[in-house]
């Protein structure tokens, strides 16, 4: 979660001064409210930003009208969020979006006065903004609405952040987290405190029970998913990676991204086995040739660069070990020894933000190739366990391998 502090004050001094204890306090967002904006106009947020550089500043235009020129206005004096309204023209938000992205900022759209919340932030979805909020304003508190009536509706309609806001303060705030607002932002609670500083730290502290149970949520799905893999190893598989390891002349190792980082991680320790390897890309790797092996790592067994090199690995007379999700991809294909490595099914994807994620609702917090990589880099920590077996190699004897030029 995100806290933002609204900072819907008249007076720049005193809206700096309250923004100085909530930053000390660990707020990640500073908002320069409406009402600062019309008394102190771009000024504020210029201020705001030179003031708070490690922050992200929040622009609350409220705009109505001319998205394009408002939202340009803000970010050429430091915003990096602006606020637009939902009740505006369509093409009104569709521009500001356009002017976001040309200037690296970002569009919250506030759902204030409209009707159908839900319909609305379907089509904002589409738009193309970033944030959408859940506004419960002032005068509408008054009347004794909250939040609450629609955040829940609208966060299971979108996928993009929801944020909220609305008289938030310590015993609301667990009520929103828990229907999976992602961005909470508070105002009166903050800047009316006698102590803004102590308030934002006890609103953090509510935050970190949600982090840690993501934080263990996530060990525990990825450390159950590998459990998955290494009862799922095939024996045939694995032994004909390492005798085509044993008999190589060379040793090639190729992978894009993570996967690129975990092959080089098993490189090295190769090289402490005194293999004669090399990692695909460094500018002292020679010449592939006939008698040489590439292991090959691609989740999808189709990433171009990868299946290049396989191909061009065939075309020399070597032999190839594809390290995939995929038997059937291009990689698995031209390999002469596919591994498999399960990595997240279409099934585990989900469906919706991440913040139902922190609540534990879902299987999968790893993204992307994550659980592919982090199995890959296992299952290959557990080759060169068995390498030091095979050849009798202990710790003491790789460690004179190890790089004394650091």
């Amino acid at each position: 979660m995100i806290l933002q502090v609204a900072l819907d004050l008249t007076d720049i001094e005193q809206a700096m001064s309250i923004a100085e204890k909530a930053a000390r306090g660990g707020a990640h967002w500073l908002e320069v409210g409406t009402p600062l904006i019309k008394k102190e106009g771009m000024r504020a947020v210029e201020l705001m930003k030179r003031r708070f550089p490690d922050r992200k500043i929040v622009a609350d235009l409220k705009t109505m009208d001319t998205g394009a020129l408002e939202v340009e206005m803000a970010a050429r004096h430091g915003a990096d969020v602006v606020s637009i309204l939902g009740v505006a023209d369509d093409k009104t938000i569709k521009d500001a979006v356009a002017v976001a992205r040309r200037y690296g900022i970002k569009v919250m759209v506030d759902l204030i006065g409209v009707k159908d919340k839900v319909k609305r932030a379907k089509e904002l979805e589409q738009m193309g903004v970033h944030y959408i909020l859940v506004h419960t304003g002032i005068d509408e508190q008054a009347q004794g609405k909250n939040p609450l009536e629609d955040l829940e509706k609208v966060v299971k309609a979108v996928k993009v952040p929801v944020a909220v806001a609305g008289g938030l303060n310590l015993e609301t705030i667990p009520k929103v987290i828990e229907a999976g607002a992602t961005i909470i932002i508070v105002g009166g609670a903050i800047t009316k405190a006698k102590d803004p500083e102590e308030v934002t730290r006890k609103i953090i502290d509510l935050f970190w029970g949600e982090y840690m149970a993501t934080i263990r949520k996530a060990i525990k799905d990825i450390t159950e998913h590998i459990n998955m893999v290494a009862d799922s190893l095939k024996l045939e598989q694995v032994r004909g990676m390492v005798d085509a390891m044993i008999g190589a002349n060379k040793i090639f190792i190729y992978g894009a991204g993570r996967s690129g980082l975990v092959g080089k991680a098993f490189a090295m320790r190769l090289m402490h086995l005194d293999f004669n390897v090399y990692v695909v890309g460094e500018t002292i790797t020679p010449a592939f040739e006939e008698g040489d092996l590439l292991i090959a790592i691609s989740g999808s067994g189709e990433t171009r660069t990868i299946v290049d090199a396989a191909e061009i690995a065939k075309k020399q007379s070597g032999k190839i070990v594809a390290i995939t999700s995929y038997k059937d991809s291009t990689l698995g294909k031209l390999a002469d020894v596919v591994v498999e490595i399960p990595g997240r099914t279409k099934s585990d994807i989900p469906t919706d933000y991440i913040a139902r994620q922190m609540l534990t609702q879902y299987k999968w917090i790893a993204p992307m190739g994550t659980l592919f990589e982090d199995s890959t880099m296992l299952f290959l920590d557990g080759i060169i366990a068995l390498l030091m077996a095979t050849f009798q190699k202990t710790e003491q004897e790789m460690k004179k391998k190890h790089a004394t030029l650091e």
